[in-house]
């Protein structure tokens, strides 16, 4: 054989090594992230009430309601006292019904694949929602990629017709959605920064002027600034959530690390549960 093809044959044999670790390298990576998703799923689970359901309607029907009553309303309707007394402002007592007999039932949950990866839980059926209010906050923990369970976030930018501005995935722009696309998600948390109202409408006004149409990164934080006072050119689902925020001095960000996610915000001790569906009432999102 000519040197020629002594040369030849070794670069071949070269490149067939090469795409041969290649090949078992990449299969690998992606055997690890489908190992993530299967662990992943398997790491979680949709909590329902295991005690009582009771007869709500006296402590409804009372004048004044005690710590005690409002105790027992929030076991079985995931409603706290925000939550009850706004459906009492509107004298609406049968949405709390509607509710108690929802959190109480038994829902079937299934994964939804909506990208490479990544999956997020849903039931069957719509869960009733609190009164919601300009500049309330939604977050589920029902999103996960791989071995990683991010959850998602949301900013309510008009609550009486329950409307959010949230910023979905890659490849998509943050947009002005109906709250009900969490109410389908297997646990969520509606969530009310302890501002006062006016700065809670403010911070709603600005979302819906200047945070609507930014395109999805994740990294924001890390290849990117996570605070920029002037313009905001891209972002994620908690970190526009706690940007809106940001601009007008809260900072619901409870670690502070370089990244927001849908958990710091809900474990922030700027904000108060209006309504918790799927979470254990006792622990939350912890």
């Amino acid at each position: 054989m000519s040197k020629t093809n002594k040369k030849k044959g070794r670069i071949w044999r070269g490149l067939a090594t090469f795409l041969l670790c290649l090949t078992v390298f990449v299969g690998s990576v992606l055997g690890i992230l489908q190992l993530g998703v299967y662990c992943s799923a398997r790491s979680w689970e949709h909590w329902s009430p295991d005690y009582e359901k009771v007869d709500i309607r006296p402590v409804l029907s009372k004048e004044t309601l005690t710590d005690e009553d409002y105790q027992t309303l929030y076991r079985q309707t995931g409603l706290t006292k925000l939550g009850i007394d706004g459906f009492l402002e509107k004298n609406d007592i049968s949405t709390v019904i509607e509710l108690q007999e929802f959190f109480f039932s038994k829902h079937t949950v299934t994964a939804d694949k909506f990208a490479a990866f990544t999956y997020l839980e849903e039931i069957e059926e719509y869960a009733p929602m609190a009164v919601l209010e300009d500049g309330d906050i939604i977050v589920s923990a029902t999103t996960r990629v791989s071995w990683f369970r991010y959850g998602h976030a949301a900013l309510v930018v008009d609550g009486e017709s329950k409307r959010i501005v949230e910023s979905l995935a890659p490849g998509y722009e943050s947009e002005i959605n109906s709250a009900k696309t969490f109410a389908d998600l297997a646990n969520f948390l509606v969530l009310r920064p302890k501002a006062d109202k006016e700065t809670r409408t403010q911070v709603a006004a600005y979302a819906k002027e200047n945070l609507v149409g930014l395109p999805y990164q994740m990294t924001t934080g890390i290849l990117s600034k996570k605070y920029n006072p002037d313009e905001l050119k891209r972002s994620q689902c908690a970190h526009l959530v706690w940007y809106a925020y940001k601009k007008f001095g809260i900072d619901l960000d409870s670690t502070g690390g370089l990244v927001v996610k849908p958990r710091d915000v809900a474990n922030s001790e700027h904000v108060e549960v209006v309504q918790a569906f799927g979470f254990d009432l006792d622990a939350l999102w912890s």
